[in-house]
């Protein structure tokens, strides 16, 4: 008879795991080499997680959901001023040094779905669906939330591509002042 789960130690294995992906930038590690740099066992990780690829996408969940709360702390920090000062504070947010592993994390990712692994494709839609509903929330019309899911989406291609980050700022500074004179929708 096996010892039932304990979800304080997944969730701290869960913790480790995405500190070590972020400090690598990779998915790509074995689930052995993972299990060695947070100081566990193979086996511990299966055990809690199923498998890798479950593993790497409570990882990324665990990630989304860190980075949705996050630009809920921009957009209280900046309550009663420009709309746009929440989202700029996000985009310098995930166009920092540290940041800058789970950037490149996220488009390995997103390659995955494009090279055809439908789990992973189901995965992301659902997380594209929570960040549409959370900038809906924010900016109080759906159309709007996603051509601003697709902005940031191409200016961190670009920012990992060519380490330009002022253009993908300047980018949504565009697009929220266009917003506010109405010329979009």
């Amino acid at each position: 008879m096996s010892r039932p789960p304990e979800p304080q130690k997944k969730e701290e294995l869960l913790e480790k795991c995405l500190a070590a992906v972020i400090e690598t930038g990779s998915l790509d590690s074995s689930i052995n080499v993972i299990a060695k740099r947070i100081g566990t066992s193979g086996r511990m990780l299966v055990y809690h997680f199923g498998s890798k690829q479950e593993l790497e996408k409570q990882v990324i969940g665990l990630l989304e959901r860190r980075l949705r709360d996050q630009l809920w702390l921009f957009e209280a920090a900046t309550q009663n001023s420009d709309a746009a000062e929440p989202l700029i504070k996000m985009w310098q947010h995930l166009t920092s040094k540290q940041m800058y592993g789970l950037m490149k994390l996220t488009i390995e990712f997103n390659q995955r779905a494009v090279q055809g692994d439908q789990e992973t494709r189901q995965f992301l839609e659902q997380a594209n669906q929570e960040w549409i509903e959370a900038l809906t929330k924010m900016l109080q019309d759906e159309a709007s939330a996603v051509m601003l899911l697709h902005l940031f989406t191409g200016a961190i291609l670009d920012y990992l591509t060519t380490g330009n980050a002022e253009r993908g700022e300047q980018t949504i500074r565009t697009f929220m002042k266009m917003r506010l004179n109405n010329l979009l929708l």
